[in-house]
């Protein structure tokens, strides 16, 4: 068993208790555990049962041959030979890009999973840890990448093992949000991994951009107060401030920090990174350059990724158009844009009668998540709720019902607050499958085309319009240049 993923990278937060520091047994089958009184459920309560589950638990793992070893957690040790392993599997990374990977801040040897014969690594698997933003909310995410067996050993239950191994630990770490890109989605389907979130980005002729970008009356009216120039590495605060003023609003970004920055820049993975400065407009390196109003980082003919700062939208246009002479003067005939789905640079290169790429599935690849606790996560979605609630003018108190996989929930929402009932259902309320149920939690659920299909029933139009503002289709996506692999 053989699968790819893009890797999202390493860890944002302490590890939490359990972490194995020698051998790990393979688990052969899967036993729902109950929780201790210090892992209650947010729907539990001591006279309840344990907490529902809203999606089943994971296959049992067939038996493997007896002569199959344990999967164990890596050591600084392994490097060596898990850089072979992923040049045999993977054809990459080159050993600069391998070990410039693992000066991520936030990178432990421990972090990816193996199994070895003797000294030879035959299966792996690297396990990361993010914070995801979403919307003002922020998550703990996990990673998985560079899942792959040896030719010779494949058909042995590795991958299955290895798979249940991390589930387990991301468990015991109560990590609520995992997500990968595999070209293989029915091998996670079995452990309930869902299809969720989008490729989003177009591509266009560089000088019909260039052309409509100054047409602009925006650029034309707000772009001579602004400098498009180089970055310079003295001015890597400025970047920082800069993208946690633009989070607001992302779904499925990553926070960074200081260090994670240096990582990132450090690796060289990318061309340029332009800055488009407000104020004073030297060039020389020992004055000050500016109030930063908004970068772009470029690779080939790549804009990987654009940030302007929410008072000054016409610093993105000015941004766009130097990446269009710069792939001009690099002899490019095109130029492509990676951008959230639904941003408004997109447009630009729609009118330049440029293709637009925003699928759930690309080149034959998909993204897929793992919610540890779907009920969990639709609590912690509470205030979330109550504010779309109000831009959206429902009143109060109003109740949705969601009858999934069989399962009775409800939502109400009252003056004061948002509750999660369990066992009730209520007049109005929505029938769905649990991949659904994750879907809509993440924003990735069309309920109008869920309907038509018969994937979902509303049993009132009061409850598909409730459904419509608590849960409407949000711009899950992360800018490439996370991702990025030499």
């Amino acid at each position: 068993m053989c699968a790819t993923f893009s890797p999202p990278a390493a860890r944002g937060l302490v590890r939490g208790r359990g972490q194995p520091s020698g051998k790990v047994l393979p688990g052969v089958a899967v036993k729902k555990r109950r929780r201790s009184s210090g892992d209650v459920s947010p729907l539990a309560t001591e006279a309840q049962p344990p907490p529902l589950s809203l999606l089943p638990l994971e296959p049992t793992a067939r038996l493997a041959p007896a002569d199959t070893p344990d999967v164990t957690v890596a050591n600084a040790g392994d490097h060596s030979a898990i850089h072979r392993f992923l040049m045999e599997v993977f054809q990459g990374p080159s050993h600069a890009a391998f070990y410039a990977a693992n000066d991520d801040p936030f990178y432990e040897p421990s972090d990816r999973l193996v199994v070895k014969q003797g000294h030879q690594v035959v299966a792996h698997l690297h396990l990361t840890r993010r914070v995801m933003r979403f919307g003002r909310q922020s998550f703990a995410a996990a990673g998985l990448t560079g899942l792959g067996t040896l030719p010779e050993y494949r058909g042995r239950g590795l991958a299955r093992q290895m798979m249940t191994v991390a589930h387990r630990l991301l468990d015991e770490e109560r990590t609520p949000l995992a997500i990968l890109r595999t070209a293989v989605p029915h091998f996670f389907g079995r452990y309930y991994w869902v299809v969720c979130g989008r490729h989003s980005h177009a591509s266009a002729s560089a000088r019909d951009l260039l052309a409509q970008l100054r047409a602009s009356k925006q650029l034309q009216r707000e772009g001579k107060k602004l400098s498009v120039r180089p970055w310079r590495q003295v001015e890597l605060a400025g970047l920082l401030s800069l993208h946690q003023r633009c989070m607001t609003d992302c779904y499925g970004c990553y926070e960074r920090t200081e260090a994670y920055w240096r990582w990132l820049v450090s690796r060289k993975l990318f061309d340029q990174i332009f800055v488009a400065v407000e104020g004073n407009r030297s060039h020389d390196p020992g004055e000050p350059g500016g109030v930063i109003q908004g970068y772009a980082v470029i690779r080939d003919d790549r804009v990987l990724e654009i940030k302007a700062s929410p008072d000054r939208p016409a610093a993105a246009l000015a941004l766009l158009a130097r990446a269009c002479r710069e792939a001009i003067e690099r002899d490019y005939h095109t130029i492509s844009l990676h951008a959230p789905p639904r941003d408004r640079l997109l447009s630009f290169l729609d009118r330049a009668g440029g293709e637009r790429i925003e699928n759930a599935c690309h080149q034959g690849e998909v993204y897929m998540v793992r919610l540890r606790d779907p009920i969990g996560f639709l609590r912690s979605l509470a205030t979330e709720l109550r504010r779309r609630a109000d831009e959206g003018g429902l009143a109060k108190p109003c109740e949705l019902g969601l009858l999934v996989d069989g399962r009775k929930l409800q939502v109400v929402l009252t003056r004061r607050g948002v509750k999660i009932v369990r066992g009730k259902l209520g007049r109005s309320y929505l029938q769905l499958r649990g991949t659904d149920f994750v879907r809509m939690l993440l924003g990735h659920l069309d309920l109008g085309e869920a309907i038509e299909s018969g994937r979902i029933a509303a049993s009132t139009r009061v409850a598909a319009t409730i459904v419509e503002t608590l849960f409407p289709p949000l711009p899950l996506w992360r800018p490439p240049l996370d991702d990025l692999a030499g």
